[in-house]
């Protein structure tokens, strides 16, 4: 199994999507081939309402244009993943909300890592 991994900035949060190349993710999500990212924020803000994570209202969303917390959360992802690594070949999210009070956050400001 390969799996290949790619980030996804929002304005409020880092996504990392793993994917495989028989069953690509983004394929799967309706209006990706327009606004790669609107369509995977309309996403990843169904999920969290469907599983009750989190009720979202979209314009309520903080923005957070922190380079350095942009990095450190896709830091934060790779190391999620290496130490609980994807077992199936399915396509999954990963995400990380950046100074949100939607979701408890820890001390640098971050989320702690959801996966999808």
């Amino acid at each position: 199994m390969h799996n290949s991994f790619k980030y996804i900035n929002l304005s409020w949060a880092v996504v990392g999507i793993c994917e495989n190349a028989r069953q690509p993710l983004l394929f799967h999500i309706p209006g990706i081939d327009k606004d790669e990212a609107t369509a995977v924020e309309h996403y990843v803000i169904g999920y969290m309402a469907f599983w009750h994570i989190a009720f979202v209202e979209e314009n309520r969303l903080v923005p957070c244009h922190e380079d350095t917390l942009r990095t450190e959360a896709r830091q934060k992802i790779d190391r999620y993943i290496a130490s609980h690594p994807p077992v199936e070949t399915f396509p999954r999210f990963y995400l990380v909300l950046l100074r949100q009070s939607i979701a408890p956050m820890e001390a640098d400001g971050m989320s702690r890592v959801y996966q999808m």
